[in-house]
C-alpha cells in the first residue's frame, strides 16, 4: 500500500511537471507571435483562433465520454468563472508581451498567496499568524522582483499582478460551486468563455495572418490543451499538497525558454524575489495540509 501511494505521488508530480512544461511552451508560442507582429492588438485574434481549436478538442473528448451535458452549458458559476478567467488572461498576455518569462511567472505565482488573503477577507476563513507571515514575505518577494527604485520594464509588472488577483478571486469565489463538475468540464466552459470574450477583440482589429502563424497558433492550442489534460490527471492521481509545490517549476521552464528563444537573462533580483515567493507559497500549501484545508 505504501509503495502504491508513493507511485501515485510520483505519477502526480510527473503529470504536474508536464502540465507546467506544456503551459510554458504554449505561452512561448503566443509571445513569439506577438513579438513578430509587435502589435498587442492582434491578441484578440490569436487567442480566439487558439480558443476555437482548444475548445473543439476538449468538446470532442467530453462528447466521447458522454460528459458534454446541458448542465455545464447552462451553469452560471462556470460561466462566471470563465468571465473572470478572461479578464485575468488579458492582463497575463499584456505581461507576456512586455516582460521576460522569469519576472512574469514569478509575479503570477503570487496567486496562492493572494488566495490565502482573499479567503480571510472574502470568505471569512481563519488565517493564523504563520500563514499571514508567509503572505507578507510573498509580497516582500514581489517588491524584490519589481525593484520599485529601478522599474527596468516600466510599469508592466502591474499586468501579472492584476492577473494574479483575478486568478485568486476566480479560485476563491467559485471553488464551492465546482465540486459537482468534472475538471475537464470546468476547463471546457472556461475555454469557451475565453474564446467568446476574445472574439470581440478580434472583431475590433482583424488582420490577415499567414499559414506559418496559423500553425504556431494551432500548436499553441495543442500544448495548452495538453496542459489542461495533465492538470486533470494530476488531480486524479495525487493529493494537491503533494503536487502543488511543483507548480512553481513553470518559473524554471519559463527562464529556460526565455533564455534560449528570447535572449532573456534572469536578474539577481528576480531570482531572489522568486525564491521568496515560491518559499512562501509552498509553506502556505504545507500549512493548509497540516490544518486540514487541503489533502
Amino acid at each position: 500500500m505504501f509503495l502504491h501511494n508513493k507511485n501515485k505521488e510520483f505519477l502526480g508530480i510527473t503529470y504536474m511537471l508536464l502540465c507546467m512544461l506544456f503551459f510554458s511552451i504554449n505561452d512561448a508560442f503566443i509571445k513569439y507571435i506577438l513579438l513578430i507582429y509587435k502589435d498587442i492588438t492582434l491578441l484578440g485574434q490569436v487567442i480566439f483562433i487558439r480558443g476555437l481549436c482548444s475548445t473543439f478538442i476538449l468538446g470532442l473528448y467530453l462528447y466521447s465520454k458522454k460528459k458534454l451535458t446541458l448542465d455545464i452549458i447552462k451553469s452560471k458559476p462556470l460561466h462566471a468563472r470563465g468571465a473572470i478567467e478572461s479578464i485575468a488572461a488579458i492582463f497575463f498576455f499584456l505581461g507576456l508581451m512586455y516582460l521576460p518569462f522569469g519576472e512574469l511567472y514569478s509575479l503570477l505565482n503570487l496567486a496562492p498567496i493572494l488566495i490565502t488573503a482573499s479567503g480571510a477577507f472574502i470568505l471569512g476563513e481563519k488565517v493564523g499568524w504563520r500563514r499571514w507571515t508567509a503572505v507578507i514575505l510573498g509580497f516582500v518577494g514581489v517588491m524584490i522582483v519589481i525593484k520599485p527604485h529601478d522599474l527596468q520594464f516600466g510599469y508592466a509588472f502591474i499586468y501579472p499582478l492584476i492577473s494574479a488577483i483575478f486568478i485568486a478571486q476566480r479560485d476563491t469565489i467559485t471553488r464551492k460551486y465546482l465540486e459537482k463538475f468534472d475538471s475537464l468540464q470546468v476547463v471546457f466552459i472556461t475555454s469557451l468563455s475565453v474564446t467568446i470574450f476574445f472574439s470581440f477583440g478580434m472583431l475590433l482589429n482583424f488582420k490577415p495572418i499567414n499559414l506559418e502563424i496559423f500553425i504556431f497558433i494551432f500548436l499553441s492550442a495543442i500544448f495548452v490543451t495538453a496542459g489542461y489534460y495533465f492538470s486533470v490527471l494530476t488531480i486524479k492521481v495525487a493529493n494537491i499538497s503533494t503536487t502543488s509545490p511543483f507548480r512553481y517549476t513553470i518559473i524554471i521552464f519559463g527562464i529556460i525558454l526565455g533564455y534560449f528563444i528570447f535572449n532573456e537573462t534572469p536578474s539577481i533580483n528576480m531570482i531572489f524575489g522568486s525564491i521568496l515567493i515560491i518559499s512562501s507559497g509552498i509553506f502556505i500549501i504545507f500549512r493548509q495540509k497540516k490544518i486540514g484545508l487541503i489533502k
